[in-house]
């Protein structure tokens, strides 16, 4: 079973104070900012409530700086709440880019095989998953060169065929989704999907009307740092693009 709890979480940034700034506030964009004495705080989370279990489909929107991967990064545990419960059970899959991790100067090989390290994958297993991605990302020679030799198409391949060693009980997922090549062979184009479906829990956080209806049962719509909303794709999202362009009106 997997569970994502968050009970009344506050998240907030801090950054050193210069000169004689003024008392903070809210901005029209971004979390609120409020001035200490010696900083300031940025509260990029505030008071949020969210309870997931299995089979739940849950989409973030929001504009930038609306909380979107602060919330995602709380879930990951690389973020703690300053004040607050959040209760994870399962395990954690992030995938928060396409090549996050990846090192230029390495071989597609050499990438291939630390990312088996980083995500447990057994000695006796790493040769043969090693193979398996090169045939996946179809680089053939190329997959023994380094990486910062390849196109941003054969990028795209090699870090797509890599999404077959990812396992995971709660997936989450920050704005890369169906951001592949679209000439890549299916079977790479649906480790994605494949992905997707066999995670317990899936949050993910997009713009696209076309990725949240296609993904998601349910909507978290954030404004600086707070939950706005929260429903069915249908019922939220109309709402949240009335509010988009009210605001570009202005």
């Amino acid at each position: 079973m997997a569970v994502v709890r968050l009970k009344d979480a506050f998240v907030s940034y801090y950054v050193r104070a210069k000169g004689g700034a003024g008392g903070g506030g809210r901005s029209a964009v971004g979390a609120q900012i409020l001035k200490r004495s010696r900083y300031y705080e940025l509260s990029a989370l505030r008071g949020i409530n969210l309870e997931l279990c299995d089979g739940d489909r849950v989409g973030l929107v929001g504009t930038n700086g609306s909380g979107k991967s602060t919330l995602l990064k709380v879930c990951a545990g690389a973020l703690l709440p300053r004040s607050g419960i959040v209760h994870i059970e399962g395990r954690i899959s992030p995938q928060f880019g396409l090549g996050s991790g990846m090192r230029p100067a390495l071989t597609g090989r050499q990438n291939a095989e630390l990312k088996c390290l980083y995500l447990g994958v057994s000695q006796t297993e790493i040769h043969r998953s090693v193979e398996e991605i090169k045939l996946l990302s179809g680089l053939g020679d190329y997959f023994e060169l380094p990486i910062q030799t390849y196109s941003a198409g054969m990028k795209s391949r090699l870090v797509m065929s890599l999404l077959k060693l990812v396992r995971g009980d709660v997936l989450l997922m920050d704005e890369w989704i169906n951001a592949a090549d679209p000439s890549l062979n299916t079977t790479v184009g649906n480790l994605q999907e494949e992905l997707i479906r066999r995670s317990k829990i899936l949050l993910l956080a997009s713009h696209s009307k076309r990725v949240l209806e296609e993904w998601v049962d349910k909507i978290v719509w954030l404004d600086r740092g707070e939950v706005k909303a929260i429903g069915r794709v249908e019922e939220v999202y109309p709402d949240y693009q009335k509010w988009i362009k009210s605001k570009a009106s202005r």
